[in-house]
């Protein structure tokens, strides 16, 4: 009779999509696509701007007086684009956005702020952060910018505020500097950097002139929320930003998911459970190893139950067959985008799948009752007390 292993080793031709792991039990390494280099990059200029955004916007703080009006070299042509390309892969895109998040809790500095606030270390306060986030970043996508009275204004404004709270409390509190240029742009990347890096893999439509736009998109927002052009990830020609992301993932979040920051995984799990009220199916171990294996980074751990690799095969084939293959993509790619968005407005203004799972006080917006994690440890012990404190 066969075992589970034994019916496992099933394989298919690299070209041919989907691929089925072999035995865990032996191995974890196995990639179901090649991971191909980032193209036309400008690598002298994509160098020197990836060290003034980590050697010297480590020591710059977020800009606390917000522009009120959108900048001189803004596009408003350009910005709409931009806009459109995100719906028209509204799945492919949330789904990228969601790794970005991951790989933004790589970072010590950013995690430790999270931490420390509380406001997202189980999966309750994580359901409510981070939707709060995407309805931030949907009215970003969908308002008019330009107009000072506009929702994408006025969350803007919402945005740069709690990044301003943030710092002022991290500095009080014993962190040290926190939300600096250096952060905003590594978070700049979450929104946006896959979306260059792994547009093939996560199967994303679209022409250079709309990822010049998506560029000008996230360039105009980190202007509004206070990242000077200096450190705007999304600075400069098409070519530098990618070489810039691409250094950014090797050498900052590659190395981050090999040996993550403590408290991470607790994070993670936080906040892939919370949302599971949007993505019901999401499960935390089969989506951490496909954001190791799009990153290219061996997965730190087998998937072991039978669920898991069932879902990390339905995510792969998601994107690897039904988003590419034009005659599925054609019908799966607006039901994809139709039904994750249908989801976000649901838990937005419905949320019955969150109050399933965490009981009738979704329904109630009321200020967050967790209090910052306190540190009654010297200031000077900075991030190792807040750890020792938070654990």
């Amino acid at each position: 009779m066969k075992t589970v292993c034994d019916r496992t080793k099933r394989r298919r031709r690299p070209d041919r999509g989907i691929f089925v792991p072999s035995c865990h039990r032996r191995t974890h390494r196995n990639i179901y696509f090649t991971m191909p280099s980032s193209t036309k990059t400008d690598d002298a200029v994509a160098k020197e701007k990836f060290k003034t955004i980590i050697e010297e916007g480590c020591n710059v703080p977020v800009d606390t007086t917000r522009p009120k009006d959108v900048p001189e070299w803004f596009d408003a042509v350009l910005f709409a684009r931009g806009q459109k390309y995100f719906y028209s892969n509204f799945y492919a895109m949330f789904a990228s956005n969601l790794i970005g998040l991951i790989l933004v809790l790589t970072v010590p500095t950013i995690l430790d702020v999270l931490v420390f606030t509380n406001k997202s270390s189980d999966p309750y306060t994580a359901f409510k952060r981070y939707l709060d986030t995407i309805r931030h970043m949907l009215r970003w996508y969908r308002y008019d910018v330009t107009n000072a009275k506009s929702k994408s204004q006025i969350s803007v404004a919402i945005v740069h505020g709690l990044h301003c709270a943030a710092n002022r409390v991290s500095n009080k509190s014993g962190l040290g500097l926190r939300v600096t240029q250096k952060d905003m742009a590594l978070t700049q990347f979450g929104f946006m950097g896959l979306l260059l890096l792994r547009k093939k893999e996560l199967a994303i439509v679209g022409t250079e002139e709309d990822e010049r736009a998506i560029l000008h998109f996230w360039r105009t927002i980190g202007y509004m929320l206070g990242i000077q052009d200096k450190y705007n990830l999304c600075c400069g020609s098409l070519e530098e930003v990618r070489g810039t992301c691409a250094l950014i993932l090797r050498d900052v979040y590659a190395p981050g998911l090999l040996n993550p920051p403590p408290r991470f995984e607790h994070m993670v799990e936080a906040l892939l459970s919370g949302m599971k009220p949007i993505s019901p199916m999401l499960d935390t171990e089969a989506f951490m190893a496909f954001t190791h294996e799009l990153c290219g980074v061996p997965v730190r751990r087998p998937l072991v139950t039978r669920y898991s690799r069932w879902m990390y095969n339905v995510q792969v084939y998601t994107h690897a067959v039904l988003l590419t293959r034009a005659w599925l993509a054609a019908v799966f790619r607006p039901l994809l985008n139709y039904n994750m968005r249908f989801s976000v407005w649901l838990n937005v203004k419905f949320p019955v799948g969150a109050a399933l799972q965490f009981g009738t006080k979704v329904f109630h917006r009321v200020r967050d009752e967790a209090p910052p994690h306190s540190l009654k440890q010297p200031a000077t012990k900075g991030r190792a007390a807040m750890m020792q404190s938070a654990s």
